[in-house]
């Protein structure tokens, strides 16, 4: 995308977010949960109909979405969680199904999905939260049994699934949201565990991975939700605490953690969501300015270099009760975030930055 063109469709986000709108217009029932963007450019996000029926919705320039529709036409539940792409451009998708069985789908453009099935046939109760690939093509998908025990499960085609399996065995409670994986293809997952305390685990290889672990031993409560990592290797977790303030905690080897701690000290509700980076090594984190679904107000901070952000701000000064729950960056630095209304219609917003 060229210079003018993407000035063309961010026009209204250079110096921030645009306000929350609706995609394609659409009205329905549409519960956005997670968006990712190939490397030519095509937004792909992904969620649930108010049946449980697995959604998916694209753009190829952030700011006009098709209308969220079903994957291959199935009405069947699937709550889709998580979505990512690998560098051929294959789109897996993972969630759970209405036994709260793992399932995966895949697409080749985006459009065209498979129907959601599951994760190596298994009844085992794996609620998958989210996705990631290596460099060599391994999907790895997390989440958490239905007593809280952390899950992995991985795939080298997207099709073809191991049973999802406890983080080295581990019994305790760890509920995993979120997966990253570096360029040197070192995973690192994070989440909470049953006081509410930050937790990490890694994996070298997909499949063998360290007993979640809380960030730099801390108890306080940070619930982690998001975690991205830049080219030279900086992860970066974000969240919220008790009271719902921002949080961010960061790592350069994704063993070694701060101790979560407030973005620019600010002590307001924002949890934050979802975080991600540019290429040019910009962290943008999205959020809520309440953890109560019924006020929330579409939030974002940023930051170079992992650790000084600024206070979260609402997306053009925004103050619509929204749910923003993902945001991606393409290769020209268009963050694009997703999520839904009060009325649970389907949003998007955009901003180059």
């Amino acid at each position: 995308m060229t210079f003018a063109a993407r000035r063309s469709v961010a026009q209204a986000g250079i110096n921030g977010f645009t306000t929350p709108a609706l995609m394609n217009g659409s009205t329905a029932i549409a519960y956005i949960e997670n968006v990712t963007v190939n490397s030519s450019g095509l937004f792909v996000a992904v969620g649930f109909d108010s049946s449980g029926a697995p959604l998916y919705a694209t753009s190829s320039n952030g700011g006009t979405w098709t209308t969220p529709a079903a994957m291959n036409g199935s009405s069947a539940y699937g709550q889709i969680n998580g979505v990512t792409v690998n560098s051929s451009g294959l789109f897996v998708a993972v969630g759970t199904d209405i036994s709260s069985f793992p399932v995966y789908a895949t697409s080749s453009d985006g459009s065209t999905w498979t129907t959601p099935a599951q994760m190596n046939g298994s009844t085992v109760i794996a609620y998958m939260q989210k996705v990631t690939v290596n460099s060599s093509g391994l999907f790895v998908a997390v989440g958490y049994d239905s007593s809280g025990a952390p899950l992995y499960a991985t795939s080298s085609n997207g099709s073809t699934w191991t049973t999802p399996a406890r983080m080295n065995g581990s019994s305790a409670i760890a509920y995993i949201q979120n997966v990253t994986v570096n360029s040197s293809g070192l995973f690192v997952a994070v989440g909470y565990d049953s006081s509410n305390a930050p937790l990490y685990a890694t994996s070298t290889n997909g499949s063998t991975w360290t007993t979640p672990a809380r960030m730099n031993g801390s108890s306080s409560y940070a619930r982690m939700t998001s975690v991205a990592v830049n080219s030279s290797g900086l992860f970066v977790a974000v969240g919220y605490g008790s009271s719902g303030a921002p949080l961010y905690a960061t790592s350069s080897n994704g063993s070694t953690w701060t101790t979560p701690a407030a973005m620019n000290g600010s002590t307001s509700s924002a949890g934050m969501r979802s975080v991600t980076v540019s290429s040019s090594g910009l962290f943008l984190a999205v959020g809520i300015a309440s953890i109560v679904v019924s006020s929330d107000v579409p939030l974002y901070a940023f930051s170079s270099n992992g650790s000084t952000w600024t206070t979260p701000a609402a997306m053009n000064g925004s103050t619509t009760s929204v749910s923003i729950n993902s945001v991606t960056v393409n290769s020209s630095g268009l963050f694009v975030a997703v999520g839904f209304d009060s009325s649970s219609a389907p949003l998007f917003a955009y901003a180059l930055l």
